[in-house]
């Protein structure tokens, strides 16, 4: 059925398709430990998991990390949010602004925006983005999108606090946006 240069050309697409890709002898023995413990049925060891490859920051470690990108857990898809920001840097911007735009959860929009703030200096696009979450439905969204505008130096971000002190009605996010005028 097979030639012998279909057998080569089959064997040589095979190897161009894992050329590049991340295997477990490109990871440290301690991101191989961190990754075991996302499978854990223990939440604290999954956090824990997350935060050593958050930690770790190697680049090998994206694709375990992306596997929880869907999880059912809403924690396990928050975590990994953060743990792929920190792997991938701005490579992961589309990924967290498409979850912070769609995710139901808010834990995971909230996870989203901390994912995305320390890139808001080399991608001024994202104080949009920010000023956008100031308008969730959900307060702990609402009051860490305005923290975080707070903190950018651009008069539209001033002025969009400005614009959402007047018409929040949140006490919470009322205080956080006081803090900010």
């Amino acid at each position: 059925i097979f030639s012998y240069s279909g057998l080569i050309i089959l064997g040589l697409c095979a190897v161009m398709l894992l050329w590049g890709q991340p295997t477990a002898a490109a990871m440290s023995e301690e991101a191989q430990k961190a990754i075991a413990l996302l499978d854990s049925v223990d939440a604290y060891e999954r956090k824990l998991g997350f935060l050593r490859l958050e930690a770790l920051r190697e680049p090998a470690t994206a694709e375990a990390i992306r596997r929880y990108l869907d999880h059912d857990d809403f924690d396990m898809r928050a975590d990994s949010l953060r743990a792929l920001a920190a792997v991938e840097g701005a490579k992961a911007i589309p990924e967290l602004r498409s979850r912070l735009a769609r995710d139901k959860q808010a834990r995971v929009r909230w996870s989203a925006l901390l994912a995305l703030e320390p890139f808001v200096e080399s991608h001024p696009e994202l104080l949009g983005v920010f000023i956008d979450a100031m308008d969730d439905y959900r307060t702990e969204v609402r009051m860490t999108a305005a923290d975080i505008v707070s903190r950018i130096d651009d008069p539209a971000a001033r002025k969009a606090i400005e614009l959402r002190a007047r018409k929040e009605v949140h006490p919470d996010v009322r205080r956080v946006l006081k803090m900010a005028l």
